[in-house]
């Protein structure tokens, strides 16, 4: 009898295996995609505190087990580009910013971040229709669109561009004086005055014209730092395309021992260097100023180099 009862207890497994196994099977699965999700988020926070103390490498290491565990994320692909941007690797931060455009079309911020890889990387061509989205999307980026066309020699297109903005009464302090150069450029002779800083300080609080920043910079470049990092700040927000200002502002932030931002800065402003040469020079001067700084010698010498071979011409 006691064999009987341990023989049907054992069919009954064999033709009810849901009894024994199914329940253990669904927690397995949904602990696995729980694990997954825990293991991405974690490689994730540690690419974006690694991308803060500059370990770019160890960042996208952590970005490709993201990767791995969940493909095509828009925010992997973002944070990838991003990483490759900051060590100049232009052409594979272009590959990842266009493979997450290819998922999300209208990111704004994907877009935003392709625009600045093609402006700093000197592609302009390629830069100017991604601006041209942006705009549809934020009608106050239309700004630095004048700025590419100039640069690309779209010149119909920008006095467009600016003519409509004008219409609107849109026109920014710094397009209002791009246009005077730009539409009509006359060469006055003024009669010479000294003015001591807080003169020109005043002067440019009264009509923000780029001469009297001009003035300023200059002037406190090798007497007060601090005003030199405060009004190439004020410039860079007004003149978003005049190089001289992030020159000023990269030797305010290398005087400052903020390196790394200046080589940034540098790095942003020599796109608007236009057809002068020792401007180019001055700004390769900088930034083997900021390598000295960062103690990379290597950099700082070829820099240096770069300045000499162009005054040489």
């Amino acid at each position: 009898m006691r064999s009987r009862i341990v023989y049907f207890i054992l069919v009954g497994f064999v033709y009810n295996p849901f009894i024994s196994f199914s329940q253990d099977s669904i927690p397995k699965t949904e602990n696995l995609k729980e694990e997954n999700f825990l293991r991405f988020q974690d490689h994730f926070f540690k690419a974006l505190a690694q991308k803060a103390i500059y370990n770019y490498k160890i960042a996208i290491r952590n970005l490709e087990k993201c990767n791995e565990l969940k493909p095509k994320d828009v925010s992997v692909l973002f944070e990838m580009s991003k990483n490759y941007f900051l060590q100049k690797k232009f052409f594979e931060a272009e590959e990842y910013a266009n493979q997450a455009i290819a998922i999300e079309p209208d990111n704004y911020w994907v877009l935003e971040h392709l625009s600045n890889i093609y402006m700093v990387s000197r592609n302009i061509k390629k830069a100017i229709p991604i601006r041209e989205k942006i705009a549809k999307k934020n009608p106050n980026e239309r700004e630095k669109r004048i700025y590419l066309y100039y640069q690309n020699n779209q010149v119909l297109k920008a006095k467009m561009l600016l003519s409509e903005l004008e219409e609107e009464h849109q026109l920014t302090p710094g397009l209002i004086s791009f246009k005077k150069r730009f539409i009509a450029p006359v060469s006055v002779k003024k009669e010479t005055k000294f003015l001591g800083l807080q003169d020109l300080i005043e002067e440019f609080e009264t009509n923000k014209s780029f001469e009297s920043l001009h003035k300023i910079l200059t002037l406190s470049v090798n007497t007060n730092t601090n005003v030199l990092l405060s009004y190439s700040h004020r410039g860079l927000e007004l003149y978003p395309a005049q190089a001289f200002v992030y020159l000023m502002n990269a030797k305010a932030q290398n005087q400052h021992q903020n390196f790394k931002k200046a080589i940034e800065q540098l790095t942003n402003g020599i796109d608007f260097v236009i057809d002068n040469k020792m401007l180019e020079a001055d700004f390769y001067d900088e930034m083997a100023k900021s390598y000295t700084g960062l103690g990379n010698k290597k950099e700082a010498i070829k820099n240096k180099n770069k300045a000499l071979a162009i005054r040489k011409k």
